[in-house]
């Protein structure tokens, strides 16, 4: 609560207390019934005399928002109808919503500043960016929205975000504190906390497992064990086995991918032991090079993948896994609730039939993983951002952010929760989370959004041999630069 009266402005004293007081009743840090601080304590906290809160008092109590009592103190109206707040909020898909529908039921319940009225729309993931973008330019950005965690910086640095730790720094010290160190780092920026992140998910390769055991095949731990593996599984006889389509990978080729084209392309670069940002430079080097010609070779040259990669859409490649006309692909651990859902499988049967390993080890290299994951952000523009940050809470707290990933099977970033997981009933989230240890971070600069969409389209170009490996990473290398 804002605790300092200007003294150089026209409004009253007394006016600016009531103003206060009432901010401080309509979040909810006086509920119906408290008491509010006596007399003695407000002239103390205020540094103003007491004909100043009485005053004060006074307006508050003409409102009917607080009730004086005669030698007991002033008291919140506990008959004081509840403000309704409006909250709009924005996430990239449906499976979404029942957790942040729930936080505000539980902020109703437990009756703190007013009744939200939520407003919740489901943009879709590729086109989220853009949508957001345009609402603020139009200033009519939502009041709080689920975004990818790479565009935290971009939108921090154009002034899009509020700090949480601006509104409140208590929480915020206390929730960093229960965050494991990664997601500390990666939610803030310029020394600020701007995003509650309630989950983690990492790049890894999928594979049969229950056709791998058949087949007497090892999950390929190299580039040349994956080839080795889908060249087993591009024999006409094993094909028409498992009634699998011609090509037997699959992987995310292009810019109708949107980020999980690069999510996957910096686990290939980091496979091969190479970086891709240097002192918030971006430099296309070896690791660019190989990675690249890795996945051309993949469609061109051992023809495993489908010609058809640069063109694959946000879930293409998980439905192409999950109704069995591939044996491998490259994806993330946040497909699994969608490969469940087009499969039909439950988690036995899921657990049965399917397996993931990092993304293998390149020459010279060894196996590696890009970590990610979804961020609440609470916008500048928003008229309630308290509000908003109380759902965040919510949202964060132990119990939900446990209900939330187990849900979707994805990893929390709380320390505590982490610690509470199941090793039999949370076994995916277990097992992923071990991938951490040698997952890496994306750049986290402020015009990766811009970067990412030339790297999607060095490798389309690539794919579709509108020009060669070097011509594609020569190319998108200078755009960078022109980004920088």
């Amino acid at each position: 609560m804002r605790m300092n009266l200007d003294k150089k402005i026209a409004v009253p004293l007394y006016q600016q207390l009531k103003q206060i007081l009432e901010e401080g009743i309509e979040r909810g840090d006086y509920r119906p019934g408290d008491r509010i601080p006596t007399e003695e304590e407000l002239c103390r906290q205020f540094g103003v005399s007491r004909v100043t809160v009485r005053q004060a008092l006074g307006a508050l109590a003409n409102e009917g928002l607080v009730l004086r009592h005669q030698g007991s103190g002033t008291f919140v109206n506990h008959r004081l109808p509840a403000k309704v707040v409006p909250l709009r909020a924005v996430v990239p898909e449906e499976h979404w919503v029942p957790s942040l529908r729930k936080a505000f039921q539980v902020h109703r319940r437990q009756g703190r500043g007013g009744v939200l009225q939520p407003d919740i729309k489901v943009l879709g993931r590729p086109e989220l960016h853009a949508k957001i973008v345009s609402a603020v330019g139009r200033g009519v950005a939502p009041d709080l929205a689920l975004i990818d965690w790479v565009w935290l910086t971009e939108f921090a640095d154009l002034h899009y975000l509020a700090p949480l730790d601006e509104i409140d720094k208590k929480w915020a010290a206390a929730f960093k504190a229960d965050l494991l160190p990664l997601f500390v780092e990666n939610n803030c920026y310029r020394g600020h906390l701007y995003g509650m992140q309630p989950e983690a998910n990492v790049s890894l390769v999928w594979y049969r497992r229950d056709w791998f055991e058949v087949e007497g095949l090892s999950p390929p731990r190299t580039w040349d064990e994956l080839v080795e593996a889908a060249q087993h599984f591009k024999g006409e006889d094993v094909q028409q086995r498992y009634g699998l389509g011609p090509f037997p990978l699959a992987f995310p080729g292009g810019p109708n991918a949107g980020e999980t084209t690069t999510y996957i392309l910096s686990s290939l670069i980091w496979s091969v032991g190479e970086e891709i940002c240097t002192e918030d430079r971006i430099i296309l080097g070896e690791g660019a090079r190989q990675a690249v010609g890795f996945l051309y070779d993949l469609v061109h040259t051992y023809r495993l993948a489908s010609p058809t990669a640069s063109r694959y859409g946000f879930n293409e490649v998980p439905l192409l896994f999950a109704s069995g006309t591939v044996a491998l692909a490259f994806g993330g651990s946040y497909e699994k609730a969608f490969i469940q859902q087009v499969s039909g499988w439950d988690d036995k049967a899921f657990r049965q039939r399917v397996g993931f390993v990092p993304i293998p080890a390149g020459p010279g290299g060894r196996p590696a993983a890009t970590v990610g994951g979804m961020v609440y952000v609470v916008f500048r523009q928003s008229p309630h951002p308290e509000a908003a940050l109380e759902v965040l809470k919510i949202l964060a707290s132990p119990s939900l952010m446990m209900e939330m990933c187990r849900l979707i099977g994805r990893k929390p970033t709380r320390v505590s929760v982490v610690r509470s997981l199941d090793q039999e009933r949370d076994w995916f989230i277990y097992e992923t989370s071990r991938l951490l240890e040698i997952a890496h971070v994306r750049p986290i600069i402020p015009r990766y959004a811009q970067v990412s969409t030339q790297l999607q389209e060095m490798i389309a170009q690539t794919l579709e041999r509108r020009r060669s490996p070097t011509e594609a990473i020569a190319q998108a290398q200078a755009i960078i630069d022109c980004l920088a």
